[in-house]
């Protein structure tokens, strides 16, 4: 079934269908919200958060770009936001590692290779700065073209195009290292 379709049956109240929709998209709304906020309790917090005000504003979307696209653009607006709130925390000490930082976890995977692969990956975009990881994340992990990442991001595409390139630059950097 198609999105639009979905969409439509979501606002005449078939909740079923919005299930499916987050299923579609529940992956990817939640590696972009770890990418941005660096912790697995606040990104989930993120994208709950993200998905709620989905179903409570779908009746906006103007379906000018894909629902992925819209969806995500919550996600990076509520990942920014909790991440301020957590900023806001720490530095009164009020919470020391509360949350405590963990890693991606990462899917069963019938390859070992696989899985150290993608732990060396996720290794190397946490050292990257926030903004490069996440333009990286969205190229390569999300296969989004530059467009869809300046509707996401809100970024010009100039300068989603430079920071790309420098993540690239810093990430085989970072790689060599290994």
């Amino acid at each position: 079934m198609e999105e639009q379709q979905l969409i439509q049956q979501i606002l005449r109240g078939d909740r079923e269908s919005f299930r499916f929709l987050y299923r579609l998209h529940a992956h990817a709304a939640w590696q972009l919200a770890f990418s941005i906020c660096k912790n697995k309790n606040i990104a989930e917090e993120a994208v709950q958060n993200a998905f709620l005000s989905a179903f409570n504003y779908l009746h906006t979307f103007r379906q000018d770009s894909s629902f992925k696209t819209w969806l995500l653009r919550i996600v990076f607006n509520e990942s920014i936001r909790m991440q301020k709130l957590e900023r806001k925390y720490q530095w009164q000490d009020i919470v020391t590692n509360e949350y405590g930082e963990e890693n991606l976890q990462v899917t069963a995977s019938s390859s070992l290779h696989k899985k150290e692969t993608k732990e060396q990956v996720e290794n190397i975009l946490s050292k990257l700065n926030e903004k490069e990881a996440l333009v990286l994340h969205l190229f390569y992990l999300e296969e989004m073209s530059i467009k869809e990442i300046v509707e996401i991001v809100g970024y010009t595409e100039s300068n989603v195009k430079v920071i790309l390139h420098r993540a690239r630059k810093n990430f085989k950097f970072e790689y060599e290292k290994i």
